[in-house]
């Protein structure tokens, strides 16, 4: 099955070979798979310090801590961990308190799971080692917790949806959070004010489109929330047990939404310019399962029940191992994943092959601004 709605967070080890030479050829770069072709792309490292018996500690610029050695031998050269985002915009977590952005390391001082940034770059929400909703600045200061979960339920993947006003139409801005809320096995999305303080959620309301024949869309089953823009637009996967497709949900005149793109999974979401009608063009990025492995596709959206379904472009033909985790820039023009090896960046018009950012596999997401 293509979806789904949590990763672990304990990611296998990254090969040595990997780390000696962080520019390797991965498996989502071409044919030949240098990471490797295990499956466990959706899993992430521990991000803890190397245990030592030395007092002396140094942390790099990928957050690992490296031990300094006590002994009178010459001591082996620690391995590279690579880590380019320096420029990119992008950051990695991999749900330590260490945060890969700019090409340093940023320690949040608690655990990072799932951040998803403010549309300015200067905040970023998150779920917490307690699994609570966290937002704090990029710097990892001011952290404040905006929702504490209550227990018995698993959070995941909030996102920033923000909606201007508009005096016209009679709209009302909108600055909130919505996240996938899973309770005894059933998963639904809710919904909580940016400016809350110990927040209480509320059910996310789903309503289909105005169109007479259309479907309601699922109320359950339903994560990975991906929102965009300043029209409080957002996409989200649903999953029915079998597979899994992507909806897409319009908050701004009413709230309307239903199915968009079928069999397809965790959707990153970005919307662009304006076209001749005025209306900004929505694109998505998403993991659909390709001979074997997960690939990442891009696809412009349909927000409606009309006109012909684009075809989505495979931005990782030559797969031999999973690629999942997608996230688009918000200029649209660069798209990141995640794999055993580590984080990668490919264009998103699929002009080049994928490159290898971080030697250290974790959730990627860009950072307006930086």
């Amino acid at each position: 099955m293509v979806g789904q709605g949590r990763k672990k967070w304990a990611r296998a080890a990254v090969c040595a070979a990997a780390l000696m030479t962080p520019l390797a050829v991965s498996g989502c770069q071409s044919g030949t798979n240098a990471g490797g072709a295990g499956s466990g792309a959706t899993s992430g490292a521990s991000g803890t310090p190397v245990a030592s018996s030395s007092p002396a500690t140094v942390t790099s610029s990928s957050g690992r801590s490296t031990a300094a050695s006590s002994s009178s031998s010459t001591p082996s050269p620690a391995p590279s961990e690579l880590n380019a985002t320096g420029g990119t915009g992008l950051t990695v977590s991999d749900g330590s308190s260490k945060v890969l952005m700019n090409g340093q390391a940023v320690d949040f001082g608690t655990a990072v799971h799932d951040p998803s940034w403010s549309p300015d770059g200067k905040r970023v929400v998150f779920i917490d080692g307690g699994g609570n909703l966290v937002v704090a600045k990029a710097d990892g200061t001011g952290r404040t917790e905006v929702a504490k979960n209550p227990g018995g339920q698993k959070w995941s993947h909030p996102t920033w949806q923000t909606r201007k006003a508009d005096p016209v139409n009679q709209v009302p801005a909108l600055n909130a959070f919505f996240f996938a809320s899973t309770v005894d096995g059933t998963t639904t999305l809710k919904t909580v004010t940016v400016d809350a303080h110990d927040g209480k959620p509320q059910e996310l309301e789903l309503n289909g489109y105005a169109d007479e024949n259309a479907a309601l869309p699922p109320l359950t089953g339903n994560q990975w929330p991906s929102a965009a823009g300043q029209l409080g637009a957002a996409v989200y996967e649903h999953d029915n047990g079998s597979g899994s497709d992507v909806y897409v949900r319009d908050d701004y005149l009413r709230q309307q939404g239903g199915l968009s793109i079928k069999n397809a999974a965790q959707p990153g979401y970005v919307l662009l310019g304006k076209t001749s009608t005025g209306e900004e063009t929505p694109e998505v990025v998403f993991v659909r399962a390709v001979n074997g492995h997960r690939h990442v596709f891009l696809s412009s959206l349909q927000t409606s029940t009309g006109g012909d379904r684009p075809a989505p472009k495979d931005l990782t033909p030559n797969a031999t191992t999973d690629c999942v985790e997608p996230a688009i820039s918000s200029d649209g023009k660069t798209v990141a994943f995640s794999t055993p090896s580590g984080v990668e960046i490919v264009p998103a018009d699929g002009s080049k092959a994928p490159k290898l950012v971080t030697s250290v596999p974790g959730f990627p997401a860009f950072r307006a601004g930086s």
